[in-house]
């Protein structure tokens, strides 16, 4: 039983440290990056068989060289988050364009948010099962 606990903290931490790593660069890519204003140009259809269609837009920046970009989301929703023509604020890698970010809070930080979500119960159960036995024995 105690590996089972050993093995839900460790991979709790590894999640939180994953988590933060990712929030550090989400946020030196904001403070550091170059922002523009993105259109939505498309709308690409994502079938499933089990949950049916789903959209994901496609947008386009210029970056500060007059440079056009086009950039995928990285999810798709149904119905649609953004409609064609759609304008939202972008950052962008000044080196590396291709690599942007949606100004949106769960734009910026999905990745950190989903890894906390799941490394806090892990640390909450590895690290209290821990804990307790001091108080236990």
């Amino acid at each position: 039983m105690k590996m089972g606990y050993t093995i839900a903290l460790t991979i709790g931490i590894l999640l939180l440290i994953t988590g933060l790593i990712l929030f550090g660069q989400s946020v030196r890519l904001i403070k550091n990056g170059n922002r523009a204003v993105a259109t939505v140009i498309e709308l690409e259809r994502v079938s499933s068989r089990k949950k049916g269609s789903s959209y994901t837009p496609i947008f386009q920046f210029k970056t500060l060289t007059n440079e056009e970009i086009i950039y995928k989301y990285h999810s798709s929703s149904s119905p649609p988050s953004f409609d064609i023509g759609d304008k939202v604020p972008i950052v962008y890698e000044i080196d590396n364009p291709e690599n942007a970010r949606i100004l949106t809070y769960f734009g910026s930080f999905i990745w950190t948010i989903i890894l906390l979500c799941i490394s806090m119960p892990l640390i909450v159960l590895g690290g209290g099962y821990f804990f307790t036995q001091q108080f236990l024995k």
